[in-house]
């Protein structure tokens, strides 16, 4: 019998054990698995990412932002944008379309059901037309990893930097057609830093150090000489590398926007050096260094390799990545509709400068990318 009980009592820590494992150490809220370190969202108050760890993890609406990306708060909550569709849902106001916002309980900051705020701050039912009202999800896809323990992409760097490693003609590295680091090694072969959870890690490390500091801080330690050498002096804009590294870890066929980047950067408490203040105290990364010009990608080029249904060993025809987004030129050559250059910032016009040039520029490397990757006739002509 005595047997027995030993044996149900180590049962029983076991099962324990395997909880604090699977949670962190926390067994008040088994039912989520939301990071404590993430910012302020529907229905939560800007409290400097002190959100409790079992509250609306999925809840990542797209709320009101500034151009400088910290949340617009009314009763000190954040407010979701609302959407007809997947759309914007908007109004016209001095020849310009401004986003209405779902209507929130001022005590709670929960949503009011089927409720916006018109145009003069008046709360509205939605119409009853059939169409789809409310807030909108951000949706992370590959970018997910961000949501990872520290550990795993802190191997993700080392692993990143151990193949970077590899080209040692430090003068063939540079930034591919879509912004991911790449080089070539001594036998010709092409290495590019194509993982999500390499191109992640990459991110974090320069947006924390806001330099290539961090970045030949490991490749001393690793004796990667050459590297260090590289980065040392590369004259590249680290910002921009970045945005390369963050597309370079989407979706192919996803997106980026000024909401879904400023939740990846909360889930890692990214905020920089010399970090911004929102209303309520909570900082953020302060992006006002950076612009972004389209007229980077006429130095890009992109070969057709099928001509009049033949194929060529070699590009037949190339053009700039401008030219083929900008000016429509590449559907003719029977690849299908001509693609173009989106504006992604959640109120739907181009930015290009500040946190919302950064994402744009960011979802611009990811409409290329996407754009290449989706033909094999299609190549990247450096």
């Amino acid at each position: 019998m005595k047997k027995a009980w030993i044996f149900m009592w180590v049962i029983l820590l076991s099962v324990a054990f395997v909880g604090c494992e699977r949670w962190g150490g926390r067994l008040d809220n088994l039912d989520s698995d939301r990071p404590s370190d993430v910012g302020p969202e529907y229905g939560q108050k800007g409290n400097k990412g002190s959100t409790d760890l079992g509250s609306l993890y999925g809840d990542l609406y797209f709320i009101l932002r500034t151009e400088t990306g910290t949340p617009v708060y009314k009763n000190e909550f954040v407010q979701p944008l609302a959407y007809v569709n997947g759309l914007p849902f908007t109004y016209e106001k001095n020849g310009v379309l401004v986003q209405y916002v779902c209507a929130i309980d001022s005590e709670e900051g929960e949503l009011i059901p089927n409720t916006f705020i018109d145009e003069f701050g008046v709360e509205c039912k939605f119409p009853d037309d059939g169409n789809v009202y409310g807030p909108m999800e951000v949706e992370f896809g590959r970018t997910s990893i961000f949501r990872s323990p520290q550990k795993v992409l802190d191997q993700a760097l080392e692993e990143a930097m151990s193949g970077l490693s590899e080209v040692e003609d430090i003068s063939t590295l540079q930034v591919d057609f879509c912004g991911r680091l790449y080089g070539l090694r001594p036998d010709g072969t092409e290495k590019t830093i194509d993982s999500p959870r390499e191109n992640m890690a990459i991110y974090q490390n320069l947006m924390e150090h806001e330099g290539y500091d961090g970045l030949i801080e490991i490749c001393t330690r690793n004796g990667y000489q050459h590297l260090v050498q590289f980065f040392s002096t590369w004259q590249y804009n680290y910002l921009h590398c970045a945005a390369g590294c963050i597309s370079g870890a989407n979706d192919k066929t996803g997106t980026m926007n000024v909401n879904k980047l400023e939740y990846l950067n909360s889930f890692k408490n990214i905020i920089g050096i010399n970090p911004i203040e929102d209303d309520l105290g909570k900082l953020y990364f302060n992006y006002s260094q950076f612009s972004y010009n389209r007229d980077c990608w006429k130095d890009v080029k992109i070969g057709f390799l099928v001509w009049n249904g033949s194929y060529n060993a070699d590009p037949v025809a190339v053009f700039t990545v401008q030219q083929i987004f900008d000016l429509g030129i590449g559907g003719e050559f029977g690849y299908g509709e001509a693609p173009s250059f989106t504006t992604r910032s959640d109120n739907g016009w181009a930015r290009y400068d500040n946190v919302g040039g950064f994402a744009q520029f960011a979802d611009d490397c990811n409409q290329v990318l996407e754009y290449v990757h989706e033909d094999s006739n299609i190549v990247w002509v450096q």
